[in-house]
């Protein structure tokens, strides 16, 4: 039996702060499935980007909304901007998340927004999902609410791209190994996922529990 192939990286131009700039950065290069390239400033950026290699931006609106701005005329990638609580989203921006935000929350978006673009959206068995999003979707548009964790349980699965993901990894990246979250904490969350997407929960086909974690079958959605 052969080992899931190693994910391709995905190539972050980080713009911000000083002091957001460096607790992203070192949370970042955590993940072996990202490389970070971090600017202090919209020149830089746009040094760094006119290079080339870029998969997504990551930008500060405080410092970066008009480089966000400008550079979304060209660049085909996700652009994540950072703004405060209650701006309104940036027209500019295919994406946004206001502060304060869990990592957590974060790395599902970054995730959800390396998704092939011709694909972003996978079929879960009667479901469509877009990774990150808070909802599934169904026939007849109907629509199945997620919570903050589900929708990042589902979202790690599906980026994991069938592959098994440990319980020890998703504890870490949707709780960040809280003291009062315990194994019996994922688990109640997995069995909720069953109830909304699988035909029938104590027979589960779609998410499925493997030896130290859980797999999820799904396919691109076109």
């Amino acid at each position: 039996m052969t080992g899931a192939p190693t994910p391709q990286k995905r190539a972050i131009l980080l713009l911000a702060a000083a002091g957001l700039r460096a607790s992203l950065a070192e949370q970042l290069a955590r993940y072996p499935e990202f490389a970070v390239a971090s600017a202090a400033s919209a020149e830089e950026a746009t040094r760094l980007l006119s290079a080339g290699g870029c998969d997504l931006l990551l930008v500060d609106a405080t410092i970066g909304e008009a480089f966000a701005r400008s550079a979304r005329e060209n660049f085909p990638g996700t652009v994540l901007l950072i703004g405060a609580p209650g701006d309104p989203m940036a027209p500019h921006a295919s994406d946004y998340i206001a502060r304060p935000f869990r990592f957590a929350h974060l790395l599902a978006r970054l995730r959800a927004g390396a998704e092939e673009p011709a694909h972003p959206i996978v079929a879960i068995g009667a479901y469509r999902y877009r990774p990150g999003a808070f909802e599934l979707s169904g026939v007849a548009d109907r629509r199945v609410p997620l919570t903050e964790k589900e929708a990042e349980i589902l979202t790690r699965l599906a980026a994991a791209g069938g592959a098994v993901v440990t319980k020890d990894m998703l504890l870490r990246e949707v709780w960040g190994y809280h003291p009062t979250v315990t194994t019996r904490t994922l688990e109640t969350h997995v069995s909720r996922l069953r109830r909304k997407i699988e035909t029938d929960p104590t027979e589960a086909r779609l998410l499925l529990t493997e030896k130290n974690g859980y797999r999820l079958v799904f396919s691109r959605a076109r």
